[in-house]
C-alpha cells in the first residue's frame, strides 16, 4: 500500500532563518524561522521519488494578483540532506502552471542540506492562473523524508506530495512545506504591509455566536517586524465580521511565524464543518494591504457532547505480529484516565475461529481488499491529524504511538450522546445527535463482545517471537471479540432520527455460549457508512456497559477510579455517595462521562 510516511526532527541547536535576497525577494506562506520543534519529514520512506509542491494562486490570494505580470525567478526550499543528483537528472525544482500536472519547468541542480535559492533560467510572468513551486529528489532509505513542512499549522492548498511520480496529492493535515517563491524586487511593494491569520486549533466545538480561546496563526510576509494587528473574523452565518486587536509578546520578525492564544468569535451557523475566515485590516496601526483569508472550519454547534473513543484492532489468531501491538496498545489503554471502547474485528489478513460477519463488512475502509494487512488499527473510524488514512499501522514497539493517537481521539467533538440499557429480556440504545446531522443518513451498530479469553484455549501465533516482551505469553488474552451483533444489517442499521435530534432503538437480548472469557461488554455507537469516501466514515460517538461472563444481565461499574475528582450533573464534588459509594446516576471524571448503574 502506497502510504506518505513523516518523520519528527530533532536537532540540536537547529534553527532556520530566511534572509532577505539582493536581486529577489522570497514570498510564500512557509514561516522564515522555526525551531527545531515544528518541523517534520514528507516521504516515502524508500528508494524513489518524491516531489513536493505549494500552490500560489491570485483567485485566492489578492497580494499575488497584485503581482501580475511581475516575474516569479526562482525557487527557495529547505532540505533536510544534501541531493547531488543533478547529473543524473534527479535533483531539482519544479514549476506548474494552471494545474498541478502541467509541469513548465524542471530544472536539475545539486541540493545542499539546508536553505536553497534556485533561480529559473527563464522566469516565469504571474498571471491569473495558479502557480505550483516546488522541488524533487531520488528519496533513499538512507536519507528519508527529504521535504521540510512547518508541522505547527497547515495553509489550506499548501502541500502538495508525488510519490513515484504517480499522483499528486493534497495533504491537509502534513504541515506547510518550507518551500517560498523567489519573486523580482520590483514585486516586493505588492506585499508590503501584509500578513497572514488562520485557526490552528480546528476542529473543536464551540457554541455559535460566542467567544472561544483559540489558537491564532500569524505569517509575516514582510521583511519588517510586526508587533501589533487587527484581525477581522467572520464565522459562516455572521452578518459582519468581529475586530480584534492582537499584540504579540515579542516583534514578529520579517518573514517569521508565531501562534498565539487569543479570544476569537464563532459565527450563527450550526454545522460539522462551519467555514470560518480571518483576515488581517491593520499592521502596527496602518492599514494592511489586503491578504490572503485564513479560512478554516469549526464545529459549530449548542449539543456539546462528550467524546468517548472507539478504538478498533484488525487482528488474526494466525498473525505473527498481532500479540505485541495487542500488548502496547493495552499499556496505553491502561494509562488512559478516560472512558474508551475497544473492539477487535478477525479478519483483514486471515479469518478464524473469532470472525463474524461486522468484521467482514467493515474491510471497506481498507480502500481495497489487496489492501489488506494485520496488525492494523483506527480510532473512531476518522483520519487522525498527522495521518492520510482511517488504518495505522504497527509503529515502534511501545505505548507511545498508541497513547498519542489516543488523545487524538479522544480530542476529536462528539457529534451524538449514546446511552445502552439492558435486562434480560432487551438491550435499549439510546441517545441524541446534533441538530445540524437531523435529516442526514447515520448508522447505530450494537455488539455483544467478550474479553479475556485464553490462549490455552484459543491459540495464538507471534507468542514466541524472539523479540516479544518477556511477559507476552503472561498477559495477553483475546479481547474485544464480537460475540453478536443485534442489528438487522452487519454494517450497523439505519437511524430514524426524531426532529429534536433523539433517536432509541431496542433489539432482543441474547444469550450466547462464548469462549470462556472472564467478561463481556454491550457496545454500541453511532456512526457513517460511506464506501465511496473514505473520510466521510466517522464515528460521532460509543458507549458501553460492561457485563458479568456468565451472566450477562448483570451490570458492574468496573472502570470508574476514584484517584480523580467526580462531579454530578449540579456540579457538587464525589455527587451523591450511599454507603461510601457514587449512587446510580451520571457523573464527570476528569472530562469525561461516568454512568453509574
Amino acid at each position: 500500500m502506497k502510504r506518505l510516511a513523516f518523520l519528527i526532527f530533532s536537532f540540536s541547536h537547529f534553527l532556520i532563518f530566511i534572509g532577505s535576497a539582493k536581486a529577489q525577494q522570497p514570498y510564500g506562506y512557509a514561516p522564515g524561522n522555526v525551531s527545531n520543534e515544528e518541523i517534520s519529514g514528507l516521504g516515502g520512506g524508500k528508494n524513489e521519488f518524491v516531489q513536493g509542491m505549494t500552490r500560489f494562486d491570485p483567485s485566492s490570494d489578492p497580494a499575488l494578483a497584485r503581482m501580475k505580470g511581475k516575474k516569479v525567478v526562482g525557487v527557495r526550499c529547505y532540505l533536510r540532506a544534501a541531493y547531488k543528483q543533478a547529473r543524473q537528472n534527479r535533483s531539482g525544482i519544479l514549476a506548474s502552471q494552471g494545474s498541478i500536472g502541467n509541469i513548465i519547468r524542471t530544472q536539475y541542480v545539486d541540493f545542499e542540506e539546508g536553505w536553497n535559492d534556485v533561480l529559473f533560467d527563464e522566469p516565469i510572468t504571474i498571471d491569473d492562473q495558479p502557480l505550483f513551486l516546488g522541488l524533487q529528489v531520488y528519496e533513499t532509505i538512507g536519507t528519508p523524508y527529504p521535504i521540510v513542512a512547518y508541522n505547527a499549522a497547515t495553509v489550506p492548498q499548501s502541500c502538495y506530495v508525488n510519490l513515484a511520480k504517480k499522483t499528486w496529492e493534497e495533504y491537509t493535515d502534513k504541515g506547510t512545506p518550507l518551500i517560498l517563491a523567489l519573486v523580482e524586487e520590483e514585486a516586493a511593494a505588492s506585499f508590503a504591509r501584509t500578513a497572514y491569520a488562520q485557526n490552528t486549533t480546528h476542529p473543536q466545538t464551540v457554541a455559535p455566536d460566542r467567544d472561544f480561546l483559540g489558537g491564532l496563526y500569524i505569517h509575516n510576509f514582510t521583511n519588517e517586524p510586526i508587533q501589533h494587528l487587527e484581525i477581522a473574523m467572520q464565522g459562516e452565518g455572521a452578518e459582519s465580521p468581529t475586530l480584534r486587536t492582537i499584540t504579540l509578546p515579542t516583534p514578529l520578525p520579517a518573514y517569521g511565524s508565531t501562534i498565539v492564544n487569543a479570544q476569537l468569535r464563532a459565527g450563527s451557523t450550526e454545522s460539522t464543518t462551519a467555514s470560518w475566515t480571518a483576515t488581517v485590516t491593520q499592521i502596527n496601526g496602518q492599514e494592511a494591504q489586503q491578504g490572503r483569508p485564513g479560512t478554516t472550519q469549526l464545529y459549530v454547534t449548542y449539543d456539546n457532547f462528550i467524546r468517548t473513543p472507539l478504538i478498533e484492532e484488525f487482528t488474526s489468531q494466525r498473525c505473527i505480529n498481532c500479540p505485541q501491538m495487542a500488548y502496547f496498545l493495552e499499556k496505553a489503554l491502561q494509562e488512559y484516565p478516560g472512558d474508551y471502547v475497544y473492539v477487535a474485528h478477525h479478519s483483514g489478513f486471515q479469518e478464524d475461529v473469532f470472525t463474524t460477519q461486522p468484521d467482514r463488512e467493515i474491510l471497506y475502509v481498507f480502500g481495497g481488499y489487496e489492501n489488506e494487512y494485520n496488525p492494523a488499527i483506527m480510532y473512531n473510524r476518522s483520519i487522525l491529524e498527522g495521518e492520510n488514512q482511517i488504518i495505522q499501522g504497527v509503529r515502534d514497539m511501545s505505548p507511545e504511538p498508541y497513547t498519542q493517537a489516543l488523545a487524538l481521539a479522544a480530542d476529536m467533538p462528539a457529534m451524538a450522546e449514546v446511552n445502552i440499557e439492558s435486562n434480560k429480556d432487551q438491550v435499549t440504545v439510546s441517545g441524541r445527535v446534533a441538530r445540524d446531522l437531523v435529516g442526514k443518513p447515520l448508522y447505530l451498530s450494537c455488539y455483544l463482545v467478550e474479553d479475556g479469553i485464553s490462549t490455552k484455549d484459543y491459540f495464538q501465533k507471534g507468542m514466541d517471537d524472539a523479540d516479544a516482551p518477556s511477559d507476552l505469553k503472561d498477559v495477553f488474552r483475546h479481547n474485544g471479540v464480537i460475540l453478536h451483533y443485534f442489528t438487522h444489517e452487519a454494517i450497523g442499521d439505519l437511524l430514524d432520527i426524531e426532529a429534536n435530534g433523539s433517536y432509541s432503538v431496542t433489539y432482543p437480548m441474547t444469550e450466547k455460549a462464548g469462549f470462556g472469557g472472564t467478561s463481556r461488554r454491550l457496545v454500541a455507537f453511532v456512526h457513517k457508512v460511506n464506501k465511496n469516501d473514505l473520510r466521510d466514515n466517522s464515528v460521532l460517538n460509543a458507549a458501553e456497559l460492561v457485563m458479568d461472563a456468565t451472566s450477562i444481565h448483570e451490570i458492574k461499574n468496573e472502570k470508574l477510579k476514584m484517584k480523580n475528582d467526580v462531579y454530578d450533573l449540579s456540579g457538587r464534588i464525589r455527587g451523591q455517595m450511599v454507603n461510601g459509594k457514587l449512587a446510580k446516576g451520571i457523573y464527570i471524571s476528569n472530562g469525561h462521562k461516568i454512568n453509574i448503574k
